[in-house]
């Protein structure tokens, strides 16, 4: 089996007695009595597709002669998972070795006037060549060390590669060190605040976006996470940056990753409510969504087109499943959507070498779909809720105390501090639950804030109740109402535990 991101086997074959235009003809009808189609053909080599089945969408076999020695490589097309080919290669070369023969064995008296006929039928051009490969850079990737050399063709993916690595040994480090200035007694202090940490070294928030810090899209496309969520990015930026950044030029593919990242952070933005978002994945989206919107055009030769289409598209569908409760499909899908638009700019303006459109044009739909977005998002106020929810509690937390942790008090001194004190808490617990209601706020949040509220409310209730038993001591006569409200209470929290349960 073949490993890496771009698994392939490759091997050379000294022509021997045969010339170049011979052994290609042998080549050529052995692609065709094996079902592979052929996108490239010349004097120097030639180009098939193996057939799309359940174990493969297609490898490219090529078979490119150099100083009188067939170089036969078979290279899978899309992304592979566990970046392996499970066999599939060296299988492919096996089963072309034995047709070659094959066709040899049955070519031997009329193999001059066949290759005669067959280099009649080659073009003056051709759609793609082995200089122009379909596959682009990544058919050169070769070692670990490649995949972060920044070389013609291939320059500006592995230094997006190493921003967004060394950007995460920054952040990683500076996170630590906040982490050990809040360390006391060998704990973490309860105050320190993740969500703030990652707001305060660049992470996108909704609440911060919305007050126009606008910066945080484009910082949060380059901050992660964890560990394993930079990996997984970087290896698909790789693999996607190899395949269209020669094809773009550097340029044009470094503005698309950047506007595209763009689009995915302020959709991300309008459709989290709540929370921090980062990561790569929304900006490499949009390069798939480039390459989509490339792959419905005729950009690529209509066979390598066929195969990479099919890989692409079940990689960004496996990919993009709205299924997980920490990733952020909303992201994915800006990114997706903005490249398959940006993608045809392009086409465009290569088709009509105009590229100076493709930037400009980008651009300007990047910057009308974020005022678009920030001007029509609701601004939640979800901190002034969790305010209210926080002094809430407190509140609840003191009057429990006041009125099942006092006993210490003699009655007068009990009923002395409820009255001056306990009351005017109570007080104070009625007008925030009826603030409660009053934030703008998402439909669940809103539910859950008005179940609050009538907690609240019930709360209050409960309390003077309480408050009337003890200054009149009589247990028996607010005995069956305070059971009531109770009651009440408990189905309310039931309630709010179904609609959170619901996430």
């Amino acid at each position: 089996m073949s490993w890496g991101l771009s698994p392939r086997k490759t091997t050379t074959v000294p022509l021997n007695d045969y010339n170049t235009s011979h052994y290609l003809t042998l080549v050529y009808n052995a692609f065709i009595n094996l079902g592979w189609r052929i996108g490239y053909f010349n004097h120097d080599g030639i180009i098939a597709y193996t057939n799309i089945s359940w174990s493969s969408y297609a490898e490219e076999v090529s078979v490119h002669i150099i100083d009188n020695q067939a170089i036969i490589k078979s290279e899978c097309v899309g992304y592979q998972g566990l970046f392996t080919d499970y066999g599939k290669n060296d299988k492919n070369i096996e089963l072309l070795f034995g047709e070659i023969t094959y066709v040899e064995y049955h070519l031997q008296n009329s193999l001059q006037e066949t290759t005669q006929q067959l280099i009649d039928t080659i073009p003056g051009s051709q759609f793609i060549s082995f200089e122009n490969p379909p596959l682009g850079y990544k058919e050169k990737l070769r070692g670990f060390l490649s995949h972060f050399n920044p070389k013609p063709g291939y320059s500006v993916t592995p230094i997006l590669v190493l921003a967004n690595i060394g950007i995460y040994i920054i952040s990683t480090a500076v996170m630590i060190g906040m982490f050990m200035q809040h360390k006391q007694d060998g704990t973490v202090a309860p105050e320190i605040n993740l969500e703030e940490i990652y707001l305060s070294l660049g992470f996108s928030g909704r609440n911060q976006v919305l007050h126009g810090q606008l910066w945080r899209l484009v910082t949060s496309t380059f901050l992660h996470f964890s560990l394993l969520h930079i990996i997984g990015n970087m290896i698909v930026l790789i693999y996607i940056g190899s395949l269209i950044e020669s094809k773009l030029g550097k340029w044009n593919y470094l503005f698309i990753y950047l506007l595209t990242g763009i689009c995915a952070s302020a959709t991300s933005v309008i459709w989290n409510e709540q929370g921090v978002m980062a990561g790569a994945s929304g900006a490499i989206f949009g390069l798939f969504g480039v390459l989509l919107a490339l792959l419905t055009t005729n950009f690529y030769e209509n066979n390598a087109r066929r195969a990479l289409l099919i890989s692409t598209t079940i990689f960004i569908a496996y990919s993009i499943m709205p299924i997980g409760r920490h990733v952020d499909h909303a992201a994915h899908f800006g990114g997706l959507i903005s490249g398959f638009i940006f993608g045809w700019i392009a086409y465009l303006g290569l088709k009509h070498q105009k590229k100076s459109i493709i930037a400009t044009s980008a651009l300007g739909i990047t910057i009308m779909y974020t005022v678009l977005c920030t001007w029509l998002a609701p601004l939640y106020q979800l901190k002034e809720l969790q305010q209210l929810t926080t002094k809430t509690d407190n509140l609840f937390n003191r009057l429990n105390k006041d009125f099942y942790h006092t006993y210490e008090l003699s009655r007068a001194e009990r009923l002395a501090m409820m009255t001056n004190k306990t009351m005017l808490r109570v007080d104070t617990l009625a007008k925030i639950g009826k603030e409660m209601n009053g934030p703008l706020l998402p439909a669940e949040e809103k539910q859950i804030a008005a179940i609050k509220s009538k907690i609240i409310m019930l709360g209050c209730r409960l309390y003077k109740l309480l408050y009337k038993e003890f200054s009149e001591n009589d247990n028996y006569k607010y005995r069956d109402e305070i059971i009531s409200v109770t009651d009440k209470i408990n189905e309310l929290r039931i309630e709010w535990g179904k609609i959170e349960a619901k996430d």
